[in-house]
């Protein structure tokens, strides 16, 4: 949830607020997991119980609005997740965001609480974990006067200089990663497994992997003429006039649309995460 950061609108300066043209004015159930989670951090930086006190509260509002087993089966892509992005701020009720039209000129964004034919590109639905959470709160809450203050003791606030991980990119940091005596960041990686990487680049200096996503070409200006059909809804791209990112083998099933191979590309994440995994490999040397 966002907050107005002066009045607008006959509403003060505070106030929720919305953000982007598909992010509407609403709780957001993801985003509430990332604090609860930040303040777990803070905890382990500071040894400040307080910053647990509310957390029993955020994790039981969070148990109060799941998505409905009705909601999963008539919406296939909000499979494996079991709350929805975001939830009305008066209501409690899940609100699911939609679009119409077919461009940027003749389209646009709006919400209610009709869980079908939801955004592909930004899914109606979060992957929250209450169980973890709530084991993490307990875990933390356990710990003793002693253990608190050798966590404390171990924090980059602390005072102590703390040597940064030599390496970054295997995986995403953590702000755990930044406490003395933190194990390493890079994973383990057989022999096998690095041969594999190194012999997939064959007698080049580039790994070739399947396109993710493709993009339709600038074709200028799109057109204004309103379009009433249904078949841009919920997918990554609109007409040939969008340039969004999308799939070629699950288009638009709107012509001349077609699905198509994805195309041998050079994929900046696919060097990164091999590297990180032959980086790692040799660093175990």
């Amino acid at each position: 949830m966002q907050h107005l950061t002066k009045a607008s609108g006959g509403r003060p300066a505070g106030a929720p607020a919305g953000a982007r043209s598909y992010e509407p004015r609403a709780l957001a159930t993801h985003t509430t997991q990332t604090n609860v989670q930040q303040l777990f951090h803070y905890f382990r930086l500071t040894g400040d119980r307080g910053f647990l006190d509310r957390v029993p509260e955020a994790i039981a509002w969070l148990d109060s609005c799941p998505l409905t087993a009705r909601q999963h089966a008539e919406n296939p892509l909000l499979a494996g997740r079991p709350h929805p992005t975001f939830v009305d701020l008066e209501t409690n009720r899940a609100r699911f965001v939609h679009r119409f039209g077919s461009n940027v000129r003749n389209g646009a964004y709006y919400t209610d609480n009709d869980h079908r034919a939801t955004l592909s590109h930004y899914s109606g639905g979060r992957v929250i974990d209450t169980a973890a959470l709530r084991a993490t709160y307990e875990q933390l809450r356990a710990l003793t006067p002693a253990q608190v203050a050798d966590l404390k003791a171990r924090s980059p606030l602390s005072g102590v200089p703390v040597p940064l991980p030599r390496y970054f990119t295997p995986r995403e940091s953590q702000l755990t990663d930044l406490f003395l005596g933190a194990p390493p960041q890079l994973p383990v990686v057989s022999d096998a497994e690095a041969t594999a990487l190194a012999g997939g680049l064959g007698g080049n200096d580039y790994w070739l992997t399947p396109a993710d996503a493709i993009t339709n070409p600038y074709r200028g200006p799109s057109p204004t003429t309103p379009y009433a059909g249904k078949a841009y809804m919920s997918k990554h791209v609109g007409d040939l006039y969008d340039t969004s990112p999308y799939d070629p083998l699950t288009p638009p099933e709107e012509p001349p649309y077609r699905p198509t191979e994805r195309p041998p590309v050079i994929s900046t994440g696919t060097y990164v995460a091999n590297m990180g995994k032959l980086i790692s490999w040799a660093a175990a040397k």
